[in-house]
């Protein structure tokens, strides 16, 4: 018993959290238009108001064991806005608009059925009608996928990356270009035949979205066959990364998954 302890830490009130949150978004909107400075404590606000709403209207179940929410989830969304630049969101209907992305990101990419989906859109449609409905229309447009590969070059080993975090536009826009992207991916790897329709599209760009996000993991959950691992390939491979995979066999050990492990580490530790 003498090495027993016990750590409490208390969570922050609401108002200790939206000063630090406000704070921190403030810090990084110095050099943005102005009008983008003077929504910051609107925006915590309203991010605050979303937390405590996806809190209340979806507990946590056995059968829905995962719907875990904390301040990390809060933090996941700044981590999100702080990728923003100047160039990028020239006024106030570009950042609402970044914000609307993240939130969905953040929580609405974790529920696991429609209804529950459309329980935090709808919260989130309102709160951008409360908060910001000067600009709610242009805002709660459709569709919205935010990403930062509309540049992206992998087979050009020379190209810079200059990593733009900013709306992709319209499906047909993104697709070309991850259509150009599977091509590419075919002359270095093994041709993968797959129809980039419009789920499709969403789902590489989610992906994508996490491994570019420092420390950015995800758990793609589907039937098998579904396209999980080649969409993780594709986005994979506009992320200009590499992929690693444990090949499962008949009697695969705890000895085979370390020996995995240690090629891993040593596949890490060899790269640039």
């Amino acid at each position: 018993m003498t090495l027993f302890s016990v750590f409490n830490v208390t969570s922050p009130s609401r108002e200790a959290t939206e000063k630090i949150y406000t704070q921190i978004l403030e810090k990084h909107t110095l050099e943005f238009a102005e009008d983008i400075q003077g929504c910051v404590p609107k925006i915590t606000q309203a991010t605050m108001n979303l937390y405590f709403a996806v809190i209340e209207k979806l507990p946590r179940t056995p059968v829905k064991f995962h719907y875990i929410f904390n301040l990390r989830d809060l933090s996941r969304v700044y981590e999100g806005l702080l990728q923003s630049t100047v160039d990028k969101f020239t006024d106030k209907q570009s950042f609402i608009r970044l914000w609307r992305n993240e939130s969905m990101r953040v929580f609405c990419d974790r529920l696991i059925d429609q209804t529950d989906s459309d329980i935090i859109y709808n919260v989130i449609s309102d709160l951008i009608k409360e908060f910001f409905k000067d600009v709610d229309e242009f805002v709660l447009k459709d569709p919205i996928i935010f990403g930062d590969y509309s540049m992206a070059n992998p087979t050009d080993d020379e190209a810079e990356d200059p990593r733009l975090y900013e709306d992709l536009g319209e499906m047909q826009t993104i697709k070309d270009k991850l259509d150009k992207m599977l091509e590419d991916y075919s002359f270095d790897h093994k041709p993968m035949s797959l129809v980039l329709f419009n789920d499709a599209l969403l789902h590489v760009t989610k992906i994508h979205r996490i491994i570019r996000f420092p420390k950015g993991c995800g758990l793609l959950v589907g039937f098998g066959g579904s396209g999980k691992q080649s969409l993780t390939k594709l986005a994979t491979f506009t992320a200009c990364y590499d992929v690693f995979t444990i090949s499962l066999i008949r009697g695969y050990k705890e000895s085979d998954f370390r020996e995995d492990l240690r090629n891993l580490y040593k596949l890490v530790l060899t790269k640039p």
